[in-house]
């Protein structure tokens, strides 16, 4: 009965941790979604400063980053990175089309990294 009792409170943790890190991974990439939202309003407006919101994402990224390879890890979440670096080329060139192309490959991107390491059913299957 000792061994089954312990059994049940491993699993508890187990899918407790799956269902919290589910939760946060769902989170960060629902405010990642909407940064990406606000930089695109911001290079397509010419009254707001799209590098200041660009430079905003990058910090915010990197912290958000450290924390989720803490428990997965995904190439594709340095790949962001780099993308988010050439933004800020593009941006510091005066060079607002690019910056808004890059801004749709960081969308791609984001989709991406949130499907490879949110819950799916078929990862199991």
């Amino acid at each position: 009965m000792k061994r089954l009792t312990v059994a049940l409170v491993i699993l508890a943790v187990i899918l407790a941790a799956g269902i919290a890190e589910s939760l946060y991974v769902d989170k960060v990439f629902g405010e990642l979604t909407e940064r990406i939202d606000a930089l695109e309003d911001a290079i397509v407006s010419p009254e707001d400063d799209a590098l200041d919101e660009v430079n905003e994402l990058t910090e915010w990224w990197e912290k958000k980053r450290h924390g989720l390879e803490m428990f997965t890890y995904s190439p594709d979440m340095r790949a962001f990175s780099v993308a988010l670096a050439e933004t800020v080329g593009s941006l510091e060139c005066g060079d607002d089309k690019n910056a808004l192309s890059k801004c749709e490959s960081l969308m791609t991107i984001a989709n991406n990294i949130h499907d490879v390491l949110d819950f799916n059913l078929a990862d199991i299957i």
